[in-house]
Order: structure tokens, then sequence, then C-alpha cells
């Protein structure tokens, strides 16, 4: 799928996508705009991305051939040995370059509040994938568990590596569209089964041999996860970690195995017993619950499971709204999110109408769409709910939750009904969230321009975006100075929204005079909250700085006053 929306990122436009499927994200973009580290002095840290609500962390590398080869470089993949001593391994962080500093204290502040469970080592490239990268990820793996079990002494943390090579990201793809990748017809040994069905679907359960699973996974490997798109995470690292425990039992206690574990749950294309009950006939295989199970078996010797069975439910199903549904409540690595609990919430309901109204699509009240909702390419007129709701946060002075707990937006009934009270108004939200992306836009237009050709100011802004957050402090900044740049009193900022009717872009191109103006006074008064970890969570420090920024602001106004006035015009706040 050509993905030209992500141009813009340039080099790191392939393991954005990757990102963007694996995370299941809708908008890449914003995620962007935090996650990259791409550029001079990076350490071979191309990515970095922290989700504190899923308990997980991504560091990548990408590289980009040019022309046909075997394989990536080992080079390139050993270097994210670099990356991970930098990261993980640093003391302090003035120990770490520049470009990572911001990254290294979210990593840091994330691994001490004990958040991270899972961390994810990708090589991303555009060419075949090979078995001597791999040995060298593993090692990088290794690495990074050793100094994360000697710095934080996390004994529950998964650590695993992977190329992410051309038939990876092919195959996370595909898969993201049709949940059955490996369509092949199978004849599995059974002791009788029983049949189950639905409105739409039909099933089978039955108890399968675990050498008939080994098998499977030693021909398709993570293919056999298409519909589970972060597939099997790896046996390392420590004696808690889950795996562990399942390829102990697999050896050691083979005859318990069906009773100790929960077995496999997987989408077929049809699935049809023998007369006699001894044969299941099973074409198209498709694990939406138990890759764990799976590969923690297939990670054994063959003759380790050799008298082991697990229960199994083989499920065929037509209908692919029901085939998602299927997938999000079997799926044990793609978890219902905190928002889909509110997307049958009348204030979401009407939202989603209002949208519909004004012309603007993807705003679905926080539930997930599928799998088609990621890999769409975006419109011009679409936006992120989950997005959407880190924006109004934000602007009503909530960066820390926007930041740090956008989970907690949809999950706590204080902060839910703080960020969307009754009057909330789809013409307002597309106020905020249209000022955060152009927030986005002036730190990549910066980002682009070349080093010699920026001022002092530019290098200063430059430095300042680098700092992780400051996104969402800068709308929260601007939100607290509406007043000042609309030149009128304002005693409920949820009523302003633009007066016409405006695109996503449109609204986004609006707001770019007035953030030159206001920017260049970020470097200066709004670094404080962002340079201490955690500072960001200090309200009275984010208070203090946007006050100091609101001073400052109202000083220099008259300089600004015709931007502003050219602004306020085209906003209403009644």
């Amino acid at each position: 799928m050509e993905r030209v929306d992500l141009d813009q990122f340039k080099a790191a436009k392939r393991t954005l996508f990757a990102l963007q499927l694996s995370r299941d994200l809708e908008d890449i973009a914003s995620v962007a705009a935090t996650a990259l580290t791409d550029g001079p002095d990076d350490k071979s840290c191309d990515l970095v991305y922290v989700d504190r609500d899923a308990g997980s962390m991504v560091i990548a590398q990408g590289y980009e051939a040019t022309v046909a080869k075997p394989h990536a470089p080992e080079s390139k993949a050993s270097s994210l040995h670099q990356a991970v001593n930098w990261l993980l391994g640093a003391e302090t962080a003035e120990d770490v370059p520049a470009r990572l500093r911001s990254a290294w204290k979210e990593v840091h502040e994330a691994f001490t509040d004990g958040a991270i469970k899972e961390v994810e080592i990708w090589f991303v490239h555009n060419l075949p994938e090979s078995s001597t990268i791999a040995a060298e990820l593993d090692a990088v793996a290794k690495a990074a568990y050793r100094l994360t079990k000697s710095r934080y002494d996390t004994d529950d943390v998964n650590i695993v590596a992977r190329e992410v090579g051309e038939q990876t990201l092919t195959d996370r793809y595909e898969g993201s569209r049709t949940p059955i990748l490996v369509t092949d017809s199978f004849e599995i040994p059974v002791s009788g089964s029983f049949g189950e069905e639905g409105e739409d679907w039909t099933a089978v359960c039955t108890s399968i041999p675990a050498s008939w699973l080994h098998h499977q996974y030693s021909v398709y490997k993570e293919r056999l996860f298409s519909a589970n798109i972060r597939g099997y995470l790896g046996s390392q690292r420590s004696q808690t970690n889950i795996n562990n425990g399942i390829q102990q039992t697999a050896k050691e206690e083979p005859k318990q195995f069906w009773a100790y574990n929960n077995g496999i749950t997987a989408l077929v294309h049809s699935v049809d017993p023998s007369e006699d009950g001894t044969t299941l006939t099973v074409r198209g295989l498709a694990i939406v619950n138990g890759a764990q199970t799976t590969g923690a078996i297939g990670s054994v010797p063959a003759s380790a499971v050799a008298n082991g069975r697990l229960l199994a439910r083989f499920i065929k199903c037509d209908d692919p709204t029901t085939v998602q549904e299927i997938i999000r409540y079997n799926n044990r690595q793609n978890p219902t999110q905190a928002s889909d609990f509110r997307s049958n919430d009348r204030v979401q309901a009407r939202l989603v109408s209002e949208f519909t109204s004004l012309g603007v699509v993807g705003y679905n009240g926080g539930r997930r769409g599928g799998a088609e909702d990621v890999i769409r390419r975006p419109g011009e007129n679409q936006l992120s709910a989950t997005v959407a709701a880190q924006a109004l946060a934000a602007f009503h002075g909530r960066p820390d939750v926007a930041y740090h707990a956008k989970g907690q937006i949809w999950e706590t009934d204080s902060i839910y009904s703080e960020v969307f009270p009754e009057r909330t108004t789809a013409k307002h939200i597309l106020f905020a969230y249209s000022l955060l992306r152009a927030v986005e836009q002036q730190k990549l237009a910066l980002g682009a321009k070349p080093i010699g050709s920026q001022t002092q100011s530019d290098k200063d802004l430059a430095a300042w975006f680098g700092l992780r957050g400051s996104t969402f402090l800068a709308v929260a900044a601007v939100g607290a100075v509406c007043e000042t740049v609309l030149g009128v009193a304002i005693p409920d900022r949820y009523s302003v929204s633009f007066k016409k009717r405006l695109s996503v872009a449109e609204a986004i191109a609006e707001w770019q005079p007035v953030l030159q103006a206001v920017l260049a006074l970020a470097p200066t008064q709004l670094s404080a909250p962002l340079i201490v970890p955690g500072a960001l969570r200090n309200r009275v420090a984010v208070d203090s700085a946007i006050n100091n920024f609101r001073a400052v602001l109202v000083a220099t106004a008259t300089i600004n006053q015709p931007i502003y006035s050219s602004f306020s015009k085209q906003v209403t706040h009644s």
C-alpha cells in the first residue's frame, strides 16, 4: 500500500508504518511528533515509543536499501547495541546526546515507575530477512535485559528483538486486511470433538496434539498469528515470564499441559470432523488467542511435547464485522482499550453525529473500528478520537494527562467528565485538535529546515521541540492565553470554535500564523516543566510556566496584534 501521507517523515516512513500496524494506531502523525529521534547523533536509535497504558515500549532502528541485496547489513543490526546502551545504560540525562536526552528521561521515568512490562527492539528495513540478523538481534535483546535487570531490578519485563524486514511488514499489512494468511489444509488427529454455532459463525472444539502445533509453528512461524499482529513475545527473560512457564510445563509435565493451559483459539476458512471422530480437517489457520502458547511449544524440542495435548477452538466466520469482534475479544495481546468503554456514552454518540454533519470522518467516539481504520490512507478531513481527546485535555490545562495518561481520559470518570463535559461540541474539538496538529507541523517543518539556514531562534525552538511532551504543553499554553490572542473575555473555553465550517486541513492552516508568533516564547518560558523527569505531572510547575508565558505574551501582544486580530475574526466564542 502506498502511504504518501507518511512521505513527510522521509527515512522513518517504513518504521512508522510498522509501528502503526503493530500498535493499532489511528493517528501515526501525532505519535511521530514525539516518538521520532532520527537525525544526527541519534546513536542508531530512530524511534522510541512508550505506551504506559499498554505497558510497552518500542526502540527502533531503520534502514532503507536503494538497491536489491540478499539481506540487510549486519552492522546496522549490531548498531542497535549502541541505542540500547545509551537508552538503558546511561546513568543520567546529561550522559546522553542531546537528541536522545528527552527520550532517555521518558524511558527512565517509565521504568522507575514500574510502567513497562514489555520492550520490543526493532530493526526495520526493506530487504529479505536472515538468520544472521536474527542472531545479532537476539544478542541485542539479551544485552537489553541485562541492562534493565541491573539498572531497574526488573523481574517481569519481556524483552524481544525483531527483524521487521520486507516479508514481516508485508505479512503485517496483509494480516491487517485479511486475518487468515495461512490458507493450507490440515488433517489433525483428534479423539472426538463437539460443535457450537452462533448467528454468523460455527465452531468445533477439541483436543489436539501439542506435537501438531509444534510442527505448524516450525513451518509457518509468525504467519500463524496474522490476526494477532504482535505475535509471539519470546521466552526471555525472567523466571516469572509466562512463556518460560509454558515451556517448563511442556517439557517437564507434558501430560499436565492440557489442564494447566488455556489452549488456542483460531479462525479458519472451514473445519470438518470426520464421521468416526478421529480426524479434523481444517482449511486456513490464524491463531487469535494462544500465540504465546504456540510460540512456547514451538520453541522447545519436538520430543519434549510428544505426549502433550491442549484444548483448541476452530471458528469459521465469513462476516467481517464479527471476525473483527472475535479478534478483539479473544486477542489477549490486543485488549479492549479504555476508550472502547465510552463509545456508547451519550456525549460520544452526539459528537459522532456532529462530526458527521461537519463532514469530518474518523471520529468514532472512542471505539476502534477495526484494522482497516489503521491502514487506510488518511484523508484531508479526518481525525482520530484518541488524539482529539488528548488535544482537548491539553487545551483545557491537562497536558500531563494528554501525554502521560491518555487512557485515563476514557477510563477515569472524573477525568473523562473534566475533558468531555456535556457542553463539548465537535466544533470545539476540531478547534483544539487542529491546534495540536498545527503545533506538530511546526515541529516537523523546523526539523526539515537545513541546519545551515536555521537562525538561533530556530535552533532554540528545535531544541525545545526535542523535549518530550512539548507539543501538548504548547497546546495547554495557547489554550491558557486564548483571551489575549482573541482580545475578548472568554468565560468558558469550551465555547470557542471556528466560525466557518472548515476542513481539518483548513483549520490547521488558520493556526499557523498565531503559532509562529507565540511559540517564539516557548524555549524561554515553557522549558522548566519538560527538563526535569516527571515535572509535566507537577501541576504547580506547569501552571507556573504557563503563567510566565502568559505574562510575557501579554507584554508583547501589541507587536503581534495584526496577527491576533486576523485570527480572532475567524473564531467565535458563543
